[in-house]
């Protein structure tokens, strides 16, 4: 039996006891799509096991493509509807796996079809803080074959990667190093990012509050607004001050972006924006979203630690979670407390990456310390 044909009781077990803590009487809604069913249904005995109350919500596949034919306004019948929004109301936690299957054919849909169904993941989330949910966003609703083949990665071994993220992390010990990490970049002033294959990267903060995804929902995350974690979790996230970032990015690790994957790239930093860049392989994805953002698409404006132990090198849409990795962003930070508001957001990933904050050091080629 496959890794991921065995994973669903141990993906659940994770999901619904360590990262969202579920109790006996509470209620949970649980959203899948056809490819992440297995994982849903697990969910579902998981929560009766332990005597909760679970709500499966299902999106079929084929239906979905069906409608786009058969009912073409699709504004009219995609996002939330009133009974969903409706069972939301009486639940305690939600758990949602992303969908379609078949990412690439939604993002070439053409503007007046695709518009309706960008900002989904963004709908569910503030559903969940108008709500107060404790809720958990699966990456494996995003690691389909279809999406697998678009970026050139084995389906089977990405979902593996990701399952391994999300069931062989400890828990207790990445709230630990996350708490310790947002703590040191919260009162932290100056962040020098170095690493053995020419980075050399140094930005200021203004003690805004780091954005903290371990993994794990709790009451204080919903107090803090930060209802939807994400499974693999393990990262830390802040905005840093905007025309700060000074020095040369070198990626060793790979980019997942809507257009194509993009391998070896280097940017060239100076006064917070991105002045030069280069990629060894995939530029023209990085290009074809770079040449037609808005304006302040170049502006350095977010630092990433992964903490994440359990994830192997660059997987994809986790590639920033893997501990001591950097993640250095431009575009837009407000969702994330900065004061540069952009609707772009691309980035560059550096493993193995050394950080000190203040001269003390953090991360030590790719170890937090």
């Amino acid at each position: 039996m496959a890794p991921e044909d065995a994973s669903p009781p141990a993906v659940a077990r994770a999901l619904i006891g360590s990262a969202l803590s579920l109790k006996r009487g509470e209620h949970v809604v649980i959203v899948t799509w056809n490819h992440t069913l297995p994982w849903a249904a697990g969910c579902v005995a998981e929560a009766r096991r332990l005597g909760a109350r679970p709500v499966l919500l299902l999106e079929d596949e084929g239906a979905f493509w069906k409608s786009l034919d058969l009912a073409p306004s699709a504004r009219a019948w995609s996002g939330l509807t009133a009974p969903v929004k409706a069972a939301l109301r009486h639940a305690d936690a939600l758990i949602y796996f992303p969908g379609p299957a078949d990412r690439p054919r939604l993002h070439t849909l053409p503007p007046h079809l695709l518009g309706p169904f960008l900002g989904v993941d963004d709908e569910w989330l503030h559903r969940s803080r108008a709500e107060r949910l404790r809720g958990i966003r699966c990456l494996l609703g995003y690691a389909s074959d279809a999406q697998a083949e678009h970026w050139g990665v084995p389906g089977a071994m990405w979902r593996s990667q990701l399952i391994r993220g999300i069931t062989e992390v400890d828990y207790e010990a990445l709230r630990t190093r996350a708490a310790r990490v947002s703590s040191l970049l919260r009162r932290g002033r100056v962040v020098r990012v170095t690493a053995a294959d020419g980075t050399d990267v140094r930005f200021r903060l203004r003690g805004r509050v780091p954005w903290v995804d371990d993994g794990v929902t709790d009451l204080e995350d919903v107090r803090r607004g930060r209802n939807l974690a994400a499974a693999p979790g393990g990262s830390v996230v802040v905005a840093i001050d905007e025309r700060s970032a000074e020095g040369m990015a070198v990626a060793n690790r790979p980019s997942y972006l809507t257009p194509g994957r993009v391998d070896g790239g280097q940017w060239e930093i100076e006064a917070g924006r991105l002045r030069n860049y280069w990629y060894s392989e995939g530029g023209e994805a990085f290009e074809s979203e770079f040449s037609t953002a808005p304006r302040g698409r170049e502006t350095v404006s977010l630092f990433a630690l992964g903490l994440n132990d359990a994830l192997a090198p660059g997987v994809p849409q986790a590639e920033d979670q893997e501990e001591g990795t950097v993640t250095l962003a431009i575009g837009g930070n407000s969702l994330y407390g900065g004061r540069h508001r952009c609707r772009y957001l691309s980035w560059i990933t550096i493993g193995e990456a050394t950080v000190a904050v203040d001269g003390a050091p953090l991360a030590d080629r790719g170890q937090i310390l």
